[in-house]
């Protein structure tokens, strides 16, 4: 799992020394490379926010297929229309746009919702004239009560956990919709990232949730890096992997 690679041609003051977002994210397909064989991932998942009118030129250098979400910063259809350009089989169904999709992967459903803020806005949201098509909600009820009994949410905008309202996170009714869905659904896990902060795990029910860092910065000159994930019969582990340190820290 990989947050917000900000695949802008800036840098952030402090981790120069490793260049632009799309550099920070071969940071992370170049680890993954090193793992053993049987470690290495079977696909990636970019939590929104990858800046794709910049990521398309750079596909080429992902050596593991990827499923990616759109974050605020893909918030417009122009933005949008980039992701269906890059991956046309999760974001067009039946021949149609879609902000949302889902696969099934060795049994596991694996569901990306689309919950960025309008026009770049941090504040997050199911339903919006620029998410398509319409009937983003009961798609999700539907999709959660698939025949798969493992099933993993991801996502780019955090749900609070408690339905308060806050900034950074979806928004205070759509929130408390999620949380109560999830809690009746019971999927294994959800990943998010838009915080920018270091990795928390934290429950809505018996759903494990994770807000996930950065890869590309982070707030207080955390160290960027990614989420490895591996599930198996037994159960789900993760374990985070850091690809750089802001100098000096």
């Amino acid at each position: 799992m990989v947050a917000d690679p900000h695949c802008e041609e800036k840098v952030k003051p402090g981790i120069e020394e490793y260049g632009t977002g799309i550099d920070k994210l071969r940071l992370c397909f170049h680890a993954m490379e090193q793992m053993p064989k049987d470690e290495q991932p079977d696909f990636v998942l970019l939590a929104g926010d990858i800046h794709p009118w910049l990521l398309k030129d750079h596909v080429d250098d992902m050596t593991f297929p990827v499923h990616a979400i759109a974050g605020n910063h893909e918030s417009t259809k122009e933005r949008r229309n980039f992701m269906r350009e890059i991956w046309p089989g999760d974001f067009m169904r039946d021949g149609k746009p879609t902000d949302y999709y889902s696969f099934v992967h060795n049994s596991v459903r694996f569901i990306g919702v689309c919950d960025a803020g309008c026009g770049g806005e941090h504040i997050g949201q199911f339903c919006s004239e620029a998410i398509v098509p319409r009937g983003q909600c009961e798609w999700l009820e539907s999709e959660l009560a698939k025949p798969e009994p493992r099933k993993i949410v991801f996502a780019h905008i955090p749900p609070q956990p408690g339905g308060a309202d806050r900034e950074m996170h979806i928004n205070r009714n759509d929130s408390r919709w999620f949380n109560e869905l999830v809690r009746k659904a019971k999927p294994e896990a959800m990943f998010f990232g838009h915080l920018h902060q270091l990795t928390k795990e934290y429950k809505i029910g018996a759903t494990r949730c994770f807000n996930v860092r950065s890869c590309c910065w982070n707030f207080n000159n955390q160290p960027i890096g990614f989420l490895h994930i591996a599930m198996t019969q037994h159960g789900m582990t993760v374990r985070e992997i850091e690809t750089g340190k802001y100098s000096g820290v």
